[in-house]
């Protein structure tokens, strides 16, 4: 009974759509990016290509089919709201990346693109240290999800052969 409502369970979720993530496969062998290694978005990308088929990041960039170059990365905070003394209500916390992606060669796989992500945040005067924690964790948040885009696109790539 326990596994029959299992698979139950399972074949449910199945037929709504939902897998369970697999490993991206990517077009390429070598990748080279020089986003920082320690950077958040470093970070969340070398995690994510940790998990692709087949595909590993180089330090070299001489050494790579395939290069991410990063050209501006721009975490921004914007007020958005004021409440009636004047101070800030809501912000608009944005993470601005530009690159390009070219092969070995120099020719442009994808020309100077933008990705902007935007997260809103509360302001409340009395939980500033909840609030500084909160918009740490939407920039984290912010980062995993530019490196989850960077793989689609790099995924997504026409490579020729």
């Amino acid at each position: 009974t326990g596994g029959s409502l299992a698979v139950s369970g399972l074949a449910s979720l199945a037929g709504c759509g939902f897998h369970l993530r697999r490993s991206t496969s990517l077009p390429f062998r070598t990748l080279y990016t020089n986003l920082s290694p320690n950077g958040s978005i470093g970070l969340a990308l070398r995690r994510e290509m940790s998990h692709a088929e087949g595909a590993e990041l180089v330090t070299d960039p001489k050494k790579a089919e395939v290069r991410l170059l990063i050209l501006q990365e721009v975490p921004e905070r914007e007020v958005v709201a004021y409440s009636s003394e004047g101070r800030a209500r809501e912000y608009e916390l944005r993470l601005r990346l530009r690159f390009h992606i070219e092969d070995a060669k120099g020719n442009d796989l994808v020309p100077e693109s933008e990705i902007t992500l935007r997260r809103e945040i509360s302001n409340a005067d009395n939980q500033l240290t909840a609030r500084a924690d909160e918009e740490a964790m939407l920039f984290r948040d912010m980062s995993n999800d530019m490196a989850h885009q960077l793989m689609w696109r790099l995924a997504a790539l026409k490579t020729p052969s």
